[in-house]
């Protein structure tokens, strides 16, 4: 696998098994990432699995991944991804609104929070059923809580066929760096000429929201004319001067001198009520501790088991995280597994069995309960359970026309030789009753023989 960027911001996925290139956008991925991590932590032990569907385009050898639509799966069966009835409709509908808006589906994405990547049987039918075309694909993501999510990609070879057991390249999913927003752009001054119906010099405004200085308030505001004495009506009048500001604002400000008497007296004043609050600590303190709310205990959920189950023709798969720290310290554990009856199956775990992380159950019930229950070193135990639900299998396979016709075939060879069996011991029987009628005959020629050999 080869997981780098081309010109126009696409990671690349790879495998010598799969016969075209996957590339993706690393936004789509990391928003899926954000949405499966957010369903992780919102329920304990495990969280919700979420799923959707991925949009991009094809051109013949390169997948192109740009877009994502997310499914609001109601789960109907669990935390699980599990589709119902409704849901099915609902991605149906989602196919049909994203190829109305111009948005090729080139695949879709779910999440496992309780095994590992792989394709499960439902994930398979879902897979046939709503995205059969060669080129489409399906993306697997695991989430962690102490660690980056992981993920992988599952396609059609060449032959049609899915390699479900396994991701050929699995790769991670690491967050994509935050991009600070832009500071705002400083406030400005600027000089704005007065309207022509206004008399008087320019004013000032500003471009942010706050109030202008004193200062450029007063010089803002129009000046009177000055009042000119009268001149001689033989000499023109001479022209006005022009207005002026005051001297007073002219001047530079000069510091006050109050201010340090000012300081001074503020710093005895909170000297002098931090040693009355001091001093009167046993009165105020209690009450304010009893009316100051209490912080609620955080309760860190310890790290999941892992338990989960997978159906494979009537054979229940029955597994957890052999890597989970409650299990590499347990001492022992214990299965059990309840079929809807009042009894319950314990199944006693070693260390070796626990480190193998799967145990296989020949399941009865459309409902099984499991629970896995460790021990300890120090004493305390670590609990999980799961359920599993789903229909028993065809007891009646449909079989091949080749093995009927081969079962036929044994059935005649059969018949025949019951037959010739039973004429063969039709015979046999009745030369035993000839053999008997000899006999017979024999013993009584013997017997007057004897007896004539018997003197009179």
């Amino acid at each position: 696998m080869t997981d780098s960027k081309d010109g126009v911001g696409l990671s690349t996925w790879t495998s010598p098994e799969c016969p075209f290139t996957i590339e993706y956008a690393p936004r789509t991925l990391d928003d899926i990432r954000l949405a499966v991590m957010d369903a992780f932590f919102s329920l304990p032990r495990g969280g919700a699995e979420i799923g959707g569907i991925l949009c991009g385009n094809w051109d013949g050898g390169r997948l192109a991944i740009t877009d994502y639509a997310a499914l609001d799966c109601e789960h109907a069966f669990g935390p699980s991804f599990a589709l119902s009835p409704r849901d099915e409709a609902q991605l149906a509908g989602l196919l049909a609104k994203s190829a109305a808006r111009g948005l090729l589906p080139v695949g879709w994405y779910h999440s496992h929070t309780r095994s590992e990547i792989f394709l499960s049987d439902a994930d398979r039918e879902i897979h046939r059923r709503f995205f059969p075309e060669p080129w489409q694909v399906a993306l697997v993501v695991k989430p962690h809580t102490f660690h980056p999510a992981r993920a992988g990609f599952f396609f059609r070879d060449s032959s049609g066929g899915i390699h479900a057991e396994a991701s050929y390249a699995e790769f991670e999913l690491t967050p994509l760096a935050v991009t600070p927003a832009p500071s705002g752009a400083p406030a400005k001054v600027e000089l704005e000429p007065a309207p022509d119906s206004v008399p008087g010099p320019l004013r000032l405004s500003r471009s942010d929201t706050q109030p202008a200085s004193p200062v450029a308030a007063m010089a803002a505001q129009p000046q009177a004319p000055a009042m000119q004495p009268q001149a001689p009506a033989a000499q023109p009048a001479e022209p006005a001067a022009p207005p002026l500001l005051p001297k007073s604002l002219d001047a530079p400000a000069r510091p006050s001198r109050r201010w340090p008497i000012v300081v001074a007296a503020a710093l005895l004043a909170c000297c002098a009520l931090g040693a009355a609050a001091y001093w009167k600590r046993d009165f105020w303190v209690p009450r304010v501790m009893a009316m100051a709310p209490r912080p609620a205990p955080v309760l860190t959920p310890p790290p999941p088991l892992g338990l989960n189950t997978i159906d494979n023709a009537g054979q229940l798969q029955i597994r957890w995280d052999r890597n989970s720290p409650f299990v590499l310290q347990a001492t022992g554990g214990a299965l059990s597994i309840g079929t809807g009856g009042p009894s319950r199956q314990e199944i006693p775990l070693d260390k070796a069995h626990l480190l193998t992380g799967v145990v296989t159950f020949a399941r009865q019930t459309e409902r099984v309960d499991v629970g896995l229950n460790l021990t300890q070193p120090d004493g305390h135990s670590a609990h999980e359970v799961t359920i599993f639900m789903g229909k028993l299998p065809d007891s009646t396979p449909a079989q091949a026309p080749a093995v009927l016709e081969q079962r036929d075939s044994l059935a005649k060879q059969v018949a025949k030789i019951q037959t010739e069996l039973d004429a063969e011991t039709a015979r046999n029987a009745k030369l035993q009753r000839s053999m008997d009628q000899l006999s017979k005959q024999l013993r009584k020629q013997q017997r007057g023989r004897l007896l004539n050999q018997i003197p009179k």
